[in-house]
């Protein structure tokens, strides 16, 4: 049995026996493991982060083997004979405690070795252990408390393979630990959840101290080291000249898809990819199974499953890699396989947009819109996203597919590979249809009726310039003080509800505040942005503005930079653990009488709106301070353009008067209104107010 604790987010050492003589505490949430039944307690008081981390673990346990287990999901107070039966009767409820009332037996790690010419087991650490106390060479025991593992490193001797486990049947025994305490083999690179779950730190995060940036990056006009890392990476790279089979998971099988549709993917499916190549003189095979973001927790959970199936079919030795790929995170040498033809369409196998060769459907109301974006030939695809004119960007290319005509539109800060993975995706996508290459700028009347009418989209002078590759980073506060993390590979599944993001998009820097955000991190998340600042390696004014952005209002300047931005997801912002809870229950059978329900909102009280984005110059000023009243604070064009503080950038139009607005503008404020987004913004750039 595992205790999850907002303290600590790692498993608790508690044997069962100890469970069993101080019961369960109200203040935190338990995960109990009986093979294909999985109990999930949560205690009356557990906050949300325990319940969310809990779910994540029972979610992984249950991916493991299969989607086979049957999930319950318990209230204090709701529980049934069967689960106190299989903890030997109910013992109470335990009070809320402390961190310095709890008492554990921490998770301990033991080296099994025989480098010293005979064998021996020493202690290695205990409670906080991290991934890099193992040693490839050596064969470690690591105690939890309700289960002991022997971890065999791919280095370890002969003879320390074959005695691992029988250390650990004679630790349990010399420790005095019931003889049903789970006793498992696990090998390097194989290691299941329950096992990573005994480590505080198993992939260690990369924490940005930004007062060290003023050095290692070279100057713009110096992009020498950028190439020599980028070849580097490049030679470390697999072929990509070997043999690709591709399956599609439909109705828990695997079912091959033709070669001409290699590349092509559905956000609502879930494949099966398997790469044969030569390794020197050796066959070498790594096998991949890509997630579809919306693709059910059946699909996901089969094409885990099958790949696991499929490696142990090949009987190889080594074993092929096995590689989980989440749509919009995909890894270099996934994306290069398909030589800048990768493609992701919305829907799926049962209702997917007909762009496929072999079933093309078109309604002459029908159009579909195709984000391309990327930085080098091993990163860039595209991506299906809203076909309306605000999902442009000039930093990108696009490709629309109408009834008649196939468009590639070429944003005026696209970088040479995006145009070339632009053509080849058009005239894959074409079939049959004309074929428009288009500059930004010379779009014709019929490419924007097939978005619903010209309107505005993200334009400014960085998006122009195809030099600036924009950062993420994640900002928390678990550990009592602010972290900062860069996210590589980002997507817009990273923006959490309960973090705070800063994304650093060259000429404005914006500080993503999700809803559960804690009030440390909005406040540290500000301060790091100003210190990001002042501290940029690329001499940046130091005045660059900062933005907070609440979570679901994200204007279309921060959404560009985000391949394959879901307006629809970003719009569901909803209690994480609700959401996670209600997905589990419906993949693994949960029934209503032993599932944790969850409170409904109050009736006839609207969710609140988000607040608008707001810049920042200082930190009081990002977390609580406004923008100057423009319906009570007028000023003229000139003090407008000369620079006045507090002033919503955004809106710098409203702050004038009607008689300066109507000499500024010629129009009248009405007049100006009823103009469509593109115009308005084009006539406050004439006016020097934009």
């Amino acid at each position: 049995m595992v205790c999850l604790d907002s303290r600590r987010v790692v498993p608790c050492a508690f044997t069962v026996l100890n469970l069993l003589c101080i019961g369960i505490a109200i203040g935190d949430v338990f995960i109990l493991d009986d093979g294909l039944m999985l109990y999930q307690w949560n205690g009356k008081q557990a906050n949300k982060y325990e319940k969310v981390k809990a779910l994540e673990v029972i979610t992984k346990i249950n991916d493991e083997r299969g989607h086979r287990a049957k999930l319950h999901f318990l209230d204090s107070g709701k529980e049934d004979a069967a689960f106190w039966g299989l903890l030997g009767g109910n013992k109470g409820l335990g009070p809320i405690t402390s961190d310095d009332e709890v008492k554990e037996t921490p998770v301990q790690l033991y080296r099994i070795s025989d480098a010293s010419g005979q064998m021996n087991m020493t202690l290695v650490g205990e409670g906080k252990l991290r991934k890099d106390m193992l040693d490839t060479n050596d064969v470690f025991l690591v105690d939890s408390g309700a289960q002991v593992f022997v971890w065999i490193g791919k280095g370890a001797t002969k003879e320390e393979k074959s005695k691992g486990m029988s250390y650990g049947a004679d630790y349990l025994k010399q420790h005095g630990r019931p003889s049903w305490t789970p006793l498992t083999r696990v090998v390097e690179n194989a290691e299941d959840t329950a096992f990573k779950a005994c480590f505080v730190v198993w992939t260690p995060p990369q924490v940005v101290d930004f007062k060290q940036q003023k050095k290692p990056e070279p100057k713009p006009d110096d992009f020498s080291a950028f190439f020599q890392r980028q070849k580097a990476a490049e030679e470390k790279m697999a072929s990509t000249d070997g043999t690709l089979t591709v399956w599609v998971i439909d109705n828990f099988d695997k079912v091959l898809v033709d070669k001409s549709l290699h590349g092509q993917f559905y956000s609502g499916d879930s494949y099966i990819l398997q790469y044969k190549y030569k390794q020197g003189t050796r066959d070498a095979v790594i096998i991949y199974f890509w997630q579809g973001r919306k693709s059910s927790q059946d699909e996901k959970g089969t094409s885990a499953l099958l790949t696991k199936q499929l490696s142990d079919e090949l009987k190889m030795s080594p074993g092929p890699s096995q590689v989980r790929v989440v749509q919009n995170a995909e890894p270099a040498h996934f994306i290069a396989l398909f030589k800048g033809n990768m493609v992701i369409h919305e829907g799926g196998r049962a209702g997917a947009f007909k762009n496929r060769a072999e079933a093309d459907s078109f309604h002459s109301s029908q159009a579909a819109l195709y984000h391309v974006r990327g930085t080098n030939q091993h990163n860039t695809r595209a991506v299906q996203v809203a076909e309306q004119a605000s999902s442009l960007n000039s930093g990108d290319c696009f490709v629309l597919v109408t009834s008649s005509t196939a468009f590639a539109w070429l944003g005026s800060g696209a970088n040479d590979t995006e145009r070339a993975v632009a053509h080849n995706v058009v005239n894959l996508l074409s079939n049959g249809r004309a074929v428009v290459a288009l500059e930004e700028g010379s779009e014709p009347a019929e490419f924007w009726e097939a978005l619903g009418g010209q309107a505005e989209y993200a334009s400014s002078s960085t998006l122009q310039n195809d030099d600036f590759e924009p950062r993420l980073f994640q900002v928390n506060n678990t550990q009592g003080h602010i972290k900062v993390k860069e996210i590589f590979n980002y997507s817009q599944d990273d923006l959490l509800d309960d973090d705070v993001m800063i994304l650093d998009a060259g000429a404005e820097v914006y500080v993503w505040i999700g809803n559960g955000a804690q009030q440390a991190e909005k406040e540290g998340a500000v301060a790091a942005a100003l210190q990001y600042v002042q501290n940029a390696p690329d001499e940046r004014s130091p005045d660059t503005p900062i933005f907070t952005v609440p979570a679901g209002a994200e204007p279309l300047s921060f959404t560009c930079h985000f391949l394959g931005w879901d307006a629809a997801k970003a719009s569901d912002f909803e209690d994480p653990y609700a959401k996670k809870l209600a997905a589990a229950k419906k993949t693994s059978g949960a029934g209503p009488a032993d599932d944790a329900k969850s409170a409904p909102a109050p009736a006839g009280k609207p969710a609140a709106a988000p607040a608008a984005v707001q810049r920042v110059t200082s930190v009081a000023a990002a977390v609580g301070g406004q923008f100057k009243d423009f319906n009570k604070e007028k000023f003229t064009a000139a003090q407008i353009k000369a620079g006045v503080d507090g002033l919503d950038p955004l809106n710098k139009h409203q702050y004038l008067n009607e008689a300066e607005f109507k000499a500024v503008f010629g129009m009248a404020v009405a007049e100006f209104n009823a103009m469509p987004g593109w115009k308005k913004d084009a006539a406050k750039k004439k006016a020097g107010l934009f």
